[in-house]
């Protein structure tokens, strides 16, 4: 038997995914371990390579998705096959280290007790060009994974089950009357909603550094900058399922603002469009900065990324009209100022 089900969706990544599935062959473990890789209906050659690939060492199993559903969908098909006792969560786009297998299944070994997930380590790989906006997601901006503020061998809550890299008991996680939410249809907070449904079991999630995995995800402003808007989009499902994790997804500061921004928009009316170029502009502005060594980039990135995430939270709360005028009011607020500062 198995002694870890490996679940990967997969999307359009057929131009690097072979380099993947050869990194798992690469494996310095004995023992035995399948890939489930669900492809999410790629329209690229990513279901073709994954069906003519023979692994050496591990056993590759291949689904496919009738139509595009989002990496939850594809997550609960490959939790349905998984028999093997751990189940281990990652990406199309995450390489493994040569003993990334093994340090998972060693880390259950040490910590037995059935509720406890193991978090390993994703970063940058060293042969990935790296830019300042990159630095900052993974860094202090902490956008993308909050390494940055972890500790090994420390414990952490729901909102840190990274599905790039995590592992977690097969008979816990399916202990569960459901699994990944399909509703979170894009790839934000659909993890962290499992992983608040498990944390009512007694989930513990142990981040344990050694499980090394790299992310071979290039990211410029512009990409990440929707990113984070459809971030913002899915902190609002998550607290329209879960209303008490308001203050924690959002905060108070929103609130407040969010009722500043209504009273405005009543009484200032302004013009719908009139953000977008200010949206384009200071995008303009920050891609600048990608390629240099700026002291203020971080403040930059900071303010910038959450104006995008903000602006996700305001279309995912309010009806289409009213987001659009009080989107208006925010931009000129954060992105007028940002503009006047840098520009």
């Amino acid at each position: 038997m198995n002694a870890i089900s490996i679940i990967m969706p997969c999307y359009n990544r057929g131009y690097d995914l072979r380099r993947v599935l050869e990194a798992y062959d690469q494996q310095d473990t004995g023992i035995s371990f399948e890939l489930i890789a669900v492809d999410d209906a790629s329209t690229d050659h990513t279901y073709e390579l994954l069906t003519s690939y023979r692994p050496k060492h591990y056993s590759l199993i291949v689904e496919r998705q009738a139509a595009n559903q989002g990496p939850a969908a594809a997550r609960n098909r490959g939790i349905a096959i998984a028999q093997a006792p751990l189940t281990l969560f990652v990406g199309d786009d995450i390489l493994p280290a040569p003993d990334f297998v093994r340090q998972h299944i060693e880390s259950h070994n040490l910590h037995t007790d059935l509720t406890t997930a193991i978090l390993g380590y994703t970063t940058w790989p060293p042969d990935l060009t790296m830019n300042t906006l990159m630095a900052h997601i993974d860094g202090v901006g902490a956008q993308q994974f909050s390494y940055y503020y972890l500790r090994d061998g420390q414990e952490y809550d729901f909102r840190h089950f990274y599905t790039s890299n995590i592992s977690i008991k097969t008979n816990f996680l399916k202990s569960l009357d459901h699994w990944f939410d399909t509703d979170f249809t894009y790839a934000a907070f659909e993890d962290a909603e499992l992983a608040y449904r498990l944390s009512k079991k007694g989930l513990r999630i142990l981040y344990v550094s050694t499980p090394i995995a790299y992310h071979y995800h290039y990211h410029n402003i512009w990409t990440f900058s929707k990113r984070q808007y459809v971030a913002g989009l899915m902190a609002c499902l998550l607290v329209k399922k879960h209303p008490q994790l308001s203050l924690l997804i959002k905060g108070r500061r929103w609130q407040m603002h969010a009722w500043l921004w209504l009273f405005q928009m009543i009484f200032l009316r302004p013009k719908v469009s009139s953000f977008e170029h200010l949206e384009a502009k200071i995008l303009s502005l920050a891609s600048s900065y990608e390629m240099q060594s700026q002291a203020n980039t971080d403040y930059l990135y900071l303010q910038l990324l959450n104006y995008f995430f903000t602006k996700g939270l305001i279309h995912g709360t309010f009806s289409k009209n009213i987001a659009k005028r009080v989107n208006a009011i925010y931009a000129q607020q954060v992105l007028g100022l940002l503009v006047l500062a840098k520009g």
